[in-house]
């Protein structure tokens, strides 16, 4: 048994460092992005929480992290907030008759700690290709990058400009997934080896009350 593969998949590690299950799950929701769409794009995105004084006074009465009022549900608000303005972007171009393209928005999370203070996300967000296939321009809020910036402003209460600094974008954190070309199962396995991180046991903090690893569900 090779160590550093998953169910004939490379990881960037020994499994036994790994949540197995987190890594199932994983690749259950990137099998059900390909089972919808023939052409998948995936980004990878940090999510970083402010450090605001109530946040770091929370942390220093060492209460359970979802007691904080930044924690409760952020990634679901997060993703809530996305697919409604995407949503909306989809009404405004119907009413200005241009095509639309469906898109499911799947999700793999995993929360880390770098230091007692400081919690952040790591984020792989999956669509349809041909609804997106790039960031965009981050000035842009009716861009992909930019309705993501606005999405974790909402999630976390607080204004646009406030969310810039806290959302960053991984140079070449962008995959494409093509079904239809000889390179798909190099692609597969590429884009699970690079994501296969999350799944890592080192970096997560148990028994505080809260999840460390999310996906979808469908």
């Amino acid at each position: 048994m090779n160590k550093n593969h998953f169910k004939g998949l490379p990881i960037q590690g020994n499994v036994n460092d790994y949540n197995v299950r987190y890594l199932d799950r994983m690749l259950g929701t990137i099998n059900r992005a390909c089972d919808d769409d023939k052409r998948v794009y995936a980004v990878r995105v940090d999510l970083k929480i402010p450090q605001a004084s109530q946040e770091l006074d929370c942390l220093s009465r060492d209460e359970p992290v979802n007691h904080c009022r930044f924690r409760d549900r952020l990634i679901s608000r997060f993703v809530e907030s996305l697919k409604a303005k995407i949503q909306a972007m989809d009404q405004r171009y119907r009413r200005n008759n241009r095509r639309v393209y469906p898109t499911s928005v799947r999700y793999i999370w995993c929360r880390e700690r770098d230091s007692s203070i400081n919690d952040h996300y790591h984020v792989v967000l999956l669509f349809n290709k041909d609804r997106f296939h790039r960031l965009g321009d981050w000035n842009s809020r009716v861009s992909l990058s930019g309705m993501i910036i606005a999405s974790w402003a909402s999630a976390l209460g607080i204004e646009y400009h406030g969310a810039t600094g806290l959302v960053h974008f991984s140079e070449n954190g962008g995959y494409y997934l093509h079904q239809d070309k000889y390179e798909f199962n190099e692609q597969y396995s590429e884009l699970f080896h690079r994501v296969s991180y999350l799944a890592k046991k080192e970096t997560k903090h148990y028994g505080e009350g809260n999840r460390n690893f999310g996906c979808s569900q469908r």
